[in-house]
């Protein structure tokens, strides 16, 4: 059988943009059925831009570039008889025509990365308005909306409704999404959680310390993730200049590393906030080592104590795993993907009032013992086997 696989943000892994999840999962889901899939794997992705050019959009050119991916991957699958080739998904806002693609007969299967109107409600309506208010007042009047909204709104219900199966990272996104669509069989949402990503095995704290010139016995806090708003690292400088002023602030160094790009529409603007507010810091060493990959990530993993997520929304922690992987516990806000993850022992979920406390806490706790205990969880959930789950969904569909 023959798999055909979109992806709007696919198929850019050497230039090592920070582009997120879904490329990243894109890049792990194709190298891993390289090795071996029962299925003949064919690749749709953008061939006019680069991935720089992407991170570089402002909100008018990225839906521009949707639309026009969109008419792209419509006419890619169209070349495939639906009687012999399944669809796999990596998108939705940037995803293909679904609504005509489900009444010619094509099985589309959807990873979900991110729901937007979830996404939404929670950063842009900061939780006051839930995902299901939100996608109700769509059904009345989103005849109205702009483009721009139709891209969020009306790809996700059409991609609901005409998607013969959805692969959803986490429980809570699958409750939000009946929730917001009610008519929804259950049975197509398939729970699979990604697991820990491939990497590179952990090194030596000495030495990753050493190569990076971080003293020996500094207390290193870690956060990898793209620059932007929702990834609310400034939560982070906010604690820090809170503990500064506090007694109990460590007498050791203490390192903050801000790993990744700034990305997409507000990452510049972000990356400039804060840089302001790293700088007020006056006994935290702060670092922005940007994007980073391969055998940088392997040191500055290695090098941490803790790794620190303070992300406003998250559908699954990715890095959360891959920090588990290299030793390391976390001190994450509660979202889903924390909840995703998290295990009594790996460390803490906060809320924004409790944040300062629990990292005051943990950095007086054992962090080696805990972060043993989440490397093995970590190596008990290796994200080869989601791939392979996957992969018999798939099988499945076309049968």
């Amino acid at each position: 059988m023959k798999v055909l696989y979109t992806a709007a943000h696919g198929g850019f892994a050497g230039e090592h943009a920070p582009l997120g999840g879904g490329a990243a999962v894109f890049d792990m889901l194709t190298a891993e059925w390289a090795k071996t899939t029962p299925f003949d794997l064919s690749l749709c992705t953008p061939e006019s831009v680069t991935g720089h050019d992407i991170i570089g959009f402002d909100t008018t050119s990225y839906a521009r570039f949707s639309r026009q991916f969109e008419t792209a991957s419509t006419t890619a699958i169209r070349r495939h008889s639906p009687k012999n080739c399944s669809v796999l998904v990596n998108d939705i806002a940037e995803g293909p025509d679904f609504h005509s693609l489900y009444n010619d007969g094509y099985r589309l299967l959807t990873i979900w990365h991110v729901d937007v109107v979830a996404y939404i409600a929670a950063i842009y309506c900061k939780s006051i308005v839930s995902p299901q208010t939100l996608a109700k007042v769509h059904r009345r009047i989103g005849w109205l909306y702009p483009d721009v909204l139709q891209l969020i709104f009306q790809k996700q219900s059409d991609c609901v409704h005409f998607s013969a199966a959805h692969a959803v990272p986490s429980p809570q996104m699958k409750e939000i999404i009946l929730r917001c669509y009610p008519d929804t069989d259950p049975a197509k949402i398939h729970v699979l959680p990604w697991g820990a990503p491939p990497s590179l095995p952990p090194a030596g704290k000495a030495e990753a310390r050493a190569a990076l010139g971080i003293p020996a016995d500094a207390l290193v806090l870690l956060t990898l993730s793209r620059l932007s708003p929702e990834k609310n690292q400034q939560l982070l400088f906010d604690v820090l200049a809170d503990w500064e002023r506090q007694l109990d602030f460590p007498r050791r160094p203490v390192y903050t590393v801000i790993c990744g790009g700034a990305a997409y529409m507000h990452g510049k603007k972000h990356e400039a906030f804060l840089r302001t507010k790293a700088a007020k810091l006056r006994k935290v060493k702060v670092e922005f080592p940007g994007h980073v990959h391969g055998a940088q990530k392997q040191q500055y993993f290695s090098a941490a104590d803790l790794y620190v997520f303070p992300s406003k929304h998250e559908s699954y922690g990715l890095t959360l795993m891959e920090a588990f992987q290299y030793g390391l516990p976390a001190l994450t806000l509660d979202h889903a993907g924390a909840r995703a993850v998290m295990q009594p022992g790996f460390g803490a979920i906060a809320s924004q009032q409790t944040f300062l406390q629990e990292l005051r806490r943990l950095s007086q706790s054992d962090l080696s013992a805990q972060g043993r205990a989440a490397q093995a969880y970590a190596r008990q959930h290796p994200f080869a086997g989601s791939a392979a789950q996957l992969a018999a969904l798939l099988v499945r569909l076309q049968s």
